[in-house]
């Protein structure tokens, strides 16, 4: 396996001395990535490129600003945004509109542009990709998936190494980060969460990314990137990570294994994929990837496996990528970029299950097993009950099997029991 770690910091470039080059650039929102984009921009020169702020479009251009943009003019209406022919547009206002409508402009005028907004992409990467295709300029986009990390661009024009038929990885950090806390120090989702928000891991509203949403929102970005597949965030299995509790992540690691919030998808004869927590067994890498950390394996059909891992987010992280993205598009302008997808229908695979039986009905540690193996379900582990807080709980590891069969099975269980079961996917 190849590791590229933290690469965002794994060492300065050394530029050759050349004549500095101006790079224009319309700035769609300056809240704090726009706002680290433009003071990352204030900057003198580096390796050759001089980054020149047009205009940045603002909903109310009189507010204060924690950065100084004094020499940035700033306009609320997105017609000015267009009308001194950057070399560059910026997209960083998030959400679905304006955002859309500025960019079509914005590539139909023949503008390259930057996105990190991996939300519409993933709901218009057909449109937005269509519109690039159709004037011969770049749509980039490597700050939208583990912001910190530039791998997405290094595939672009190697095609042996871009032969990849399957993706594993987690590309949210505040579910690792509540997910990793819960399970080092055994404190509640409520706690952890709210330690993420002090830190400023969560936003005050985290629900996109606990649900889960976030997640398979980028999974769709990768999916484009990779798979050549255009598949929509409602076409694929998605989970959240606020059911799980200190008992589940405890009984994970009895049974040689952690809870991560993960990504994945395999494609070969078609596209199988899902978002969601999943036991990982501790051999496999994403089982080491803590806290905010993100992380990526993709497997390769010719380089065996290539493992990406560094931040996932923050300011000054993505507003470093989205500048080099700008670097990127200025020079793809020039050699021109087809971007080409096709739609795909997405499955979901089979894989093993980690499942919790809460039943006080319980006889003892083999029942549920013996039920389970009954209806097709093969147990591999099951844990002794557990009966803390006055409850009864076991936790299995079933063998590989889809989710209809699991799904069948444990509705017989529960039916028998008079309980609810919860079951979540192994990463195989």
């Amino acid at each position: 396996m190849t590791t590229v770690v933290n690469s965002v910091a794994a060492g300065s470039r050394v530029a050759p001395a050349t004549a500095v080059r101006e790079i224009r650039v319309a700035l769609l929102g300056l809240g704090q990535v726009g706002g680290a984009v433009a003071a990352l921009a204030a900057q003198d020169a580096a390796n050759g490129f001089r980054f020149t702020i047009t205009s940045a479009l603002v909903r109310d251009v009189h507010r204060p600003r924690s950065v100084d943009v004094s020499r940035v003019p700033l306009t609320a209406d997105p017609n000015d945004v267009l009308r001194d022919s950057p070399d560059v547009v910026v997209e960083l206002l998030g959400g679905l509109e304006p955002a859309r409508s500025i960019v079509l402009t914005a590539l139909d005028a023949g503008i390259p542009v930057v996105t990190a907004n991996k939300s519409l992409l993933a709901a218009h990467g057909d449109q937005l990709c269509a519109a690039a295709a159709r004037r011969g300029v770049p749509l980039v986009y490597e700050a939208s998936v583990l912001a910190g990390v530039p791998f997405l661009g290094t595939f672009r024009r190697r095609p042996l190494a871009r032969d990849i038929t399957a993706l594993r990885g987690i590309v949210n950090g505040t579910s690792n980060y509540i997910l990793s806390r819960m399970a080092r120090d055994r404190v509640s989702f409520a706690e952890a969460l709210g330690e993420a928000q002090r830190r400023g891991y969560a936003e005050p509203d985290p629900g996109k990314d606990v649900r889960g949403e976030d997640a398979v929102e980028k999974l769709c970005v990768l999916l484009r990137h990779f798979a050549h597949a255009s598949v929509t965030p409602a076409a694929i299995e998605c989970a959240g990570i606020p059911h799980i509790d200190e008992a589940d992540l405890a009984h994970a690691a009895l049974f040689g294994g952690v809870i991560r919030p993960v990504v994945a998808a395999e494609w070969q004869d078609g596209i199988e994929a899902f978002a969601g927590p999943a036991f990982v067994e501790q051999a496999h890498p994403l089982a080491t990837v803590d806290g905010v950390q993100n992380a990526i394996s993709l497997t390769t059909r010719w380089s065996g496996d290539l493992f990406f891992s560094g931040p996932g987010a923050g300011p000054v992280v993505t507003a470093a990528t989205v500048l080099d993205d700008v670097v990127e598009a200025q020079q793809l302008a020039e050699a021109g970029s087809p971007l080409e997808v096709d739609p795909a229908v997405c499955e979901t695979p089979e894989t093993g299950w980690f499942i919790t039986v809460p039943a006080s009905a319980l006889a003892d540690e083999t029942e549920a097993p013996r039920m389970l193996g009954t209806l097709g379900a093969r147990v591999r582990r099951a844990s002794p009950l557990d009966r803390r807080d006055g409850s009864i709980r076991q936790w299995l590891l079933i063998a590989p099997c889809s989710r209809a069969h699991i799904d069948a099975a444990l509705a017989v269980v529960e039916a028998k029991l008079g309980c609810t079961t919860r079951a979540i996917r192994v990463l195989e």
